[in-house]
């Protein structure tokens, strides 16, 4: 009996891009809709000639959203070129609001979503109009007191059920969410606001709304008895205080129990 031949052998890489997410549907590739999954299958099937060719990410992120340091993983049958090779073939073919930033071999218990054990999101929000910034910052065109914001943030640390924020698609599942850090940094050189907000995981649209909701007291239109309610019960103040994409950033995964320890340390001084 003839013996079938073997399958070929596979091959995972880590990787690491940025992207401006303005004109895409979030990362979660959509049959109708242009993603950055999307976009970096398509590429990386035609770089190593295999349809069946898979990239996974650590999360989703909304439509618009932008990202600074993204992780995801790629499968595919391996090949003679080196990670040098393919990261710069990644980003001759990319669009230009994509870059791939690092390709690594890993192993084949690497996963980029089971494995992430934290992940950090910025949000921008500028103090006064801009003309240059616009698509990645939300101006919100009141006066705001960061100091009510820093103090209403540290409300959101800690496991909270975060039912009020999110959308109702995700009331299936568990809303419980531990928070570990919520800071806000003013630069009054940019004059800009910066939220950074750090957890084990994120509903969709949950850092959105809790921009939206510090924003709001900031602006001296919620009170921290307000917002606490807000973790307590039921609410719809969140979902009518939904900040724009423009200002979210996706940050950091993280995959190391000491390097998040340190990146929240750092995190806490700003």
């Amino acid at each position: 009996m003839q013996k079938s031949p073997a399958a070929p052998s596979r091959q995972r890489y880590r990787l690491n891009l940025e992207y401006a997410g303005t004109g895409y549907s979030g990362w979660q590739k959509q049959d109708d809709a242009r993603t950055i999954q999307g976009t970096l299958l398509t590429i990386g099937a035609e770089i190593f000639a295999d349809p069946t060719l898979d990239i996974q990410g650590h999360g989703r992120t909304d439509a618009g959203v932008h990202a600074l340091n993204y992780t995801a993983h790629l499968d595919t049958i391996s090949n003679a070129m080196s990670v040098a090779e393919i990261k710069d073939r990644f980003n001759e073919l990319l669009p230009s609001s994509i870059v791939m930033l690092a390709v690594a071999p890993c192993g084949p218990r690497f996963h980029a979503r089971h494995n992430c054990i934290g992940r950090s999101y910025l949000y921008q929000i500028a103090l006064r109009k801009t003309a240059f910034h616009k698509k990645y910052v939300w101006w919100p065109k009141d006066t705001l007191d960061s100091a009510a914001m820093a103090q209403a943030a540290k409300l959101f640390v800690g496991m909270h059920d975060f039912a009020s924020f999110a959308e109702k698609q995700e009331l299936k599942k568990s809303t419980k969410v531990l928070v570990n850090g919520v800071f806000v940094y003013e630069d009054k050189d940019e004059e800009m606001l910066r939220l950074r907000v750090v957890g084990s995981h994120f509903l969709w649209k949950m850092v959105r709304r809790m921009a939206g909701v510090l924003v709001e007291v900031g602006k001296g239109k919620l009170t921290l008895a307000e917002v606490e309610a807000m973790l307590n019960g039921p609410s719809e103040i969140p979902f009518r205080c939904t900040a724009p994409p423009s200002g979210l950033f996706f940050e950091k995964a993280f995959y190391d129990q000491e390097e998040f320890d340190r990146f929240l340390e750092a995190a806490a001084v700003g």
